[in-house]
């Protein structure tokens, strides 16, 4: 009787067992990455950043924050948004970034343009007009 299809199948008593991998292959794979994975946790971190970054904004423009108080508030939530992704990484953030230091600082210039956009766009249609 023949198996039903799909169904598993264990090799014949006759088949040679695998061989272990040659000493040749100890390979240190601590620094083999896939690109196209990181850039897209890269991407991904930068969208979580502005977007982080237009809310703190729009926040902060409300509040009625300016000159340095405002660029503090930004900092504070970046540094929140990075801390929280540290954590969540389970603080090893070498196997998702080419370097630790791109989850602290990776596209914080960017995000801060969008910040100050939405901080004096907000400020100005609640406290000007």
């Amino acid at each position: 009787r023949s198996p039903a299809r799909g169904a598993l199948r264990c090799p014949p008593p006759h088949a040679p067992a695998m061989e272990p991998p040659p000493e040749a292959a100890d390979v240190d794979f601590s620094e083999v990455f896939a690109g196209d994975k990181i850039a897209f946790n890269n991407s991904k971190l930068n969208y979580c950043r502005v977007f982080v970054a237009i809310l703190s904004g729009c926040v902060a423009g409300v509040l009625g924050l300016t000159g340095l108080s405002g660029f503090v508030a930004f900092f504070a939530t970046a540094l929140l948004l990075s801390a929280g992704l540290y954590v969540k990484v389970g603080c090893q953030p070498k196997p998702f970034f080419k370097t630790p230091s791109d989850i602290w600082f990776d596209g914080v210039m960017q995000a801060m343009l969008s910040y100050i956009l939405f901080w004096t766009l907000f400020y100005d249609i609640v406290h000007i007009y």
